[in-house]
């Protein structure tokens, strides 16, 4: 089975506009800062999640503890390359799906995708699957409007190289 890009794109606007609408409806006050849309080509899968500020903070807060607390071991014995490693670093964000607030909000199994196909296609695939993300990242940053949004509000889709990869932010 070949990619079926017209399918696809219809697919993820439907899940970007049921999420949308489910969420004005039944958290209206729930204000987002960020929004990851993550499509897993080997399952032929796809989800919309939804972060607040607040549990961003608390996971980021906790992601630096544990490095602060591998910094320090690691200093201690006098390994400052594993150190560096482990430098908490300040002013991010959680920027892993599976830690967000609201993650899986809305999710779709592609009728449409090839099974296994980042495999089967030793990750080709994703020539074909970055702009079909791109065009849904641009479409939901737009449509997400009408939410109530943090001030540094962000939007991101995945790709090859990591869950959280091209961001839309607001002005």
């Amino acid at each position: 089975m070949a990619f079926d890009k017209k399918s696809y794109v219809a697919e993820m606007k439907l899940m970007v506009d049921k999420a949308i609408e489910r969420l004005k409806n039944e958290l209206p006050e729930f204000k987002i800062y960020s929004v990851s849309i993550w499509t897993d080509p080997n399952a032929g899968a796809s989800s919309i999640n939804f972060d607040s500020k607040s549990n961003s903070e608390k996971v980021v807060e906790k992601a630096n503890q544990y490095d602060q607390n591998k910094y320090d071991e690691f200093i201690a014995i006098g390994d400052k390359k594993m150190a560096k490693l482990f430098k908490p670093i300040s002013g991010r964000r959680n920027t892993n799906p599976a830690d967000f607030e609201l993650r899986d909000y809305a999710e779709y199994n592609h009728q449409h995708m090839p099974s296994d196909w980042e495999s089967i296609s030793d990750g080709k695939c994703w020539k074909e699957l970055k702009p079909s993300l791109l065009e849904i990242g641009k479409y939901a940053f737009e449509k997400i409007q009408v939410l109530a949004l943090e001030e540094n509000f962000e939007l991101a889709t995945n790709s090859d190289r990591d869950w959280y990869d091209k961001t839309w932010k607001l002005k």
